[in-house]
């Protein structure tokens, strides 16, 4: 009976690790990324992500992918859209958003599966390649380009709205207080959410994400 026992935890304990420790489920996406091309379907499975477009397959072992970009990037005012780049250490890359296109005018929002995906990618990536670059928002370089364009081109707007009311040019004035206000409001939800900045898996930033 001893004996018996002492195989029976023996057995047990060899089968553990097995039985706490499932395989990682694979995880689908797709998005036509613009009207009438084809669509880009993602497969993330335990090992890898898998990109497929038409006939061409790209395979991205987790262990070899070295960036995973988020930002926020809008098509215009009407289609806001949410992206990820991935790049691989051999110079692969893929890129997808939360947006996918059904005719030439329609789109329809995948914000939750987007998210969930993206999500699943950057805890895997991070897992199989500890020093993975996790990065949210625009390159700094960019980011302050577009700060100062921003800038000036709203202080131009805002001399130009003052000296046509000063000249009584009423519509030149109404058309630059409106320029102003919307390129304002667009420069701010742009800038403010594509801040340069690194995060990790366990903390996703919510500025870069539907």
């Amino acid at each position: 009976m001893p004996r018996r026992d002492a195989t029976a935890t023996k057995d047990r304990a060899r089968t553990m690790p097995t039985d706490i420790m499932p395989k990682a489920a694979t995880i689908r996406y797709s998005h036509r990324p613009k009207p009438f091309a084809a669509e880009l379907e993602l497969e993330l499975t335990a090992h890898e992500l898998i990109a497929t477009r038409g006939r061409s397959i790209q395979r991205f072992p987790l262990t070899a992918i070295e960036r995973v970009n988020l930002r926020f990037s809008p098509r215009n005012t009407a289609h806001r859209a949410f992206a990820c780049s991935v790049r691989a250490t051999d110079g692969k890359s893929v890129t997808f958003d939360s947006l996918s296109w059904k005719s030439l005018i329609e789109t329809e929002k995948q914000n939750d599966d987007y998210t969930r995906f993206v999500t699943a990618l950057c805890a895997r990536a991070e897992q199989a390649r500890p020093q993975v670059e996790l990065v949210a928002g625009v390159p700094a370089w960019k980011f302050w380009g577009m700060l100062v364009a921003g800038l000036a081109t709203l202080a131009a707007l805002f001399a130009m709205a003052i000296y046509s009311l000063i000249d009584r040019s009423w519509f030149a004035a109404g058309l630059a207080v409106a320029l102003f206000g919307y390129l304002g409001f667009w420069m701010r939800d742009y800038l403010t959410r594509n801040r340069p900045a690194r995060f990790q898996a366990g903390a996703m930033p919510p500025p870069v994400l539907p």
